[in-house]
């Protein structure tokens, strides 16, 4: 008791941060019992019928489920084997620069657009890709790239390609941060010790500034795998269009269709939908975290 009497001021100081963890993380968690009940929302949680797995039956035999797990499956590795190394890429790109000034006007602008909604996005890059009047399209035909304009919205062969620039576009600049502030933490005298012995600009990134941020680029890694599942709700919904939507449906995408027909009564399929992402990013992230360790890396349990 006298030592927390003692702490009782550090206490205090963590006590909004428990309350906010309390109310909006775990005390939601509560709500998992919808996907294991025929959901009323007039009857509540407590009067609804339980049902047990007849909610995760209806999910997996849905129409075009199989179509929209293996379009987020595709989406989610393009993202993570294309956009991931092209993230510590950039972040090693902008820690070489000198200029200090270029250097923060550089990093600025690449995590500006990550503050811009995806329906704001979504709409900058229609009106740019656009047939009538898009900056890309008459670019490209005045340079002869092109004869007449491309629907690069609406080509389901262009689609995948324009999904992973535009995420790039908008979040790579901000994931960089945490490569960025992890190449600031190696002792710059290893650099000097490095132009000492002659090495070149690319031999210091491939041996010192690779191996000072491996156990971040792990740990990142291990927390990308592990939202599999999640293709970039956001962003495929208004990305999107009729023409591309047998390439665009992922399974966020399919159970909101689902829930916009079902009204209210569509609370359990969703949920259910929760539970399985839920379930498979936790199998994936135990996976990968236990080969992290295997191979004696960092891990985060």
């Amino acid at each position: 008791m006298n030592k927390l009497y003692r702490q009782r001021w550090l206490i205090a100081f963590t006590l909004p941060g428990f309350i906010f963890f309390l109310v909006f993380s775990y005390f939601p968690m509560y709500g998992v019992i919808i996907s294991f009940q025929d959901y009323d929302v007039f009857k509540g949680i407590l009067h609804s019928d339980f049902v047990g797995f007849e909610n995760f039956k209806t999910l997996f035999d849905m129409p075009d489920f199989t179509n929209a797990l293996k379009n987020t499956i595709i989406i989610s590795l393009m993202k993570l084997f294309i956009i991931f190394p092209a993230t510590i890429i950039f972040a090693l790109l902008i820690n070489e620069i000198n200029t200090g000034w270029f250097r923060k006007f550089v990093q600025t602008t690449s995590y500006l657009p990550y503050f811009v909604s995806w329906v704001i996005a979504a709409g900058i890059w229609y009106k740019l890709l656009s047939i009538d009047g898009g900056v890309v399209n008459d670019l490209l035909m005045s340079l002869h790239i092109i004869k007449e304009p491309f629907y690069f919205v609406a080509d389901q062969n262009a689609f995948y390609p324009l999904i992973i620039f535009t995420e790039a576009w908008k979040g790579m600049g901000f994931s960089a941060i945490i490569f960025i502030a992890a190449l600031s933490g190696i002792d710059m005298q290893l650099y000097e010790a490095a132009r000492v012995d002659g090495a070149s600009r690319f031999r210091q990134i491939w041996h010192i500034s690779l191996p000072g941020i491996k156990n971040t680029i792990v740990l990142m890694f291990i927390l990308s795998v592990s939202g599999l599942l999640r293709a970039g709700q956001d962003q495929m919904w208004t990305m999107s269009n009729v023409t591309v939507q047998h390439k665009a449906e992922i399974l966020d995408t399919l159970v909101l269709r689902y829930l916009k027909d079902m009204g209210m009564m569509g609370y359990s399929i969703g949920t259910a939908m929760g539970i399985f992402q839920a379930f498979i990013g936790l199998v994936l992230f135990i996976t990968c975290n236990y080969i992290a360790k295997a191979a004696k890396s960092d891990s985060i349990i």
